[in-house]
């Protein structure tokens, strides 16, 4: 039994040496993609044509693509000034007004509804709900946004504090596979793959169109 586990350990680590890092983790990456299809990688002829690191991707690239979803809460099609000088506090107090306001005006229109109860007004009654349901959805939508405005002014100033920290590594991909959900058809895929910050494994993909 000790014998056999020798060998065992012994092959896994002769078949992890014959991989470079790359191929590693996208063998791995893709046995983890194929097991929750209930398929092995091993039974699909995998084989790696290319693969080849293309940059790291540092916290300081990632700063401007937050500036600029975060600008997106207050402008749909943001210019570059824009993104540059409008801050998370200005949001935040704005939204903080917005939702006050929301607030003060749902109780309003609750209390309208019902003084048209009392004096059985139903026409004014349906038009002070009407108003109060519209108060609620922006009262709810303006705290959707403030919470998410929050999330990112956190992760903004996470990155802030070390630029230089790597958040991800990004890997071209050319790879052949047998599929058996095709009846063991041969495909080849070009994918972009990106790992974690660790760089230990691939964590999301992107195909090339």
């Amino acid at each position: 039994m000790r014998k056999s586990f020798i060998l065992l350990t012994v092959a896994m680590l002769l078949f992890s040496c014959g991989k470079s890092k790359g191929e590693q983790m996208l063998y791995d990456y893709q046995q983890k993609n194929v097991k929750s299809l209930n398929f092995d990688l091993a039974d699909m002829n995998f084989s790696i044509n290319k693969i080849e690191k293309m940059s790291d991707i540092n916290a300081s690239d990632s700063l401007p693509i937050i500036k600029k979803e975060f600008a997106e809460y207050w402008n749909k099609n943001p210019e570059q000034s824009l993104i540059d000088t409008l801050s998370f506090d200005y949001v935040k107090k704005v939204l903080t007004k917005s939702i006050a306001h929301q607030d003060t005006m749902q109780k309003l229109y609750q209390e309208a509804v019902l003084t048209a109860i009392r004096i059985s007004d139903y026409s004014y009654k349906y038009e002070s709900e009407d108003k109060r349901d519209k108060a609620l959805e922006k009262l709810t939508d303006y705290k959707i946004v403030l919470n998410r405005v929050n999330k990112l002014e956190k992760y903004y100033t996470a990155l802030s504090e070390k630029p230089d920290s790597i958040l991800t590594s990004k890997y071209i991909a050319n790879y052949s596979i047998n599929n058996p959900m095709l009846s063991n058809v041969r495909q080849t895929f070009d994918k972009v793959l990106y790992t974690n910050p660790e760089q230990t494994e691939f964590v999301k993909e992107e195909i090339i169109e």
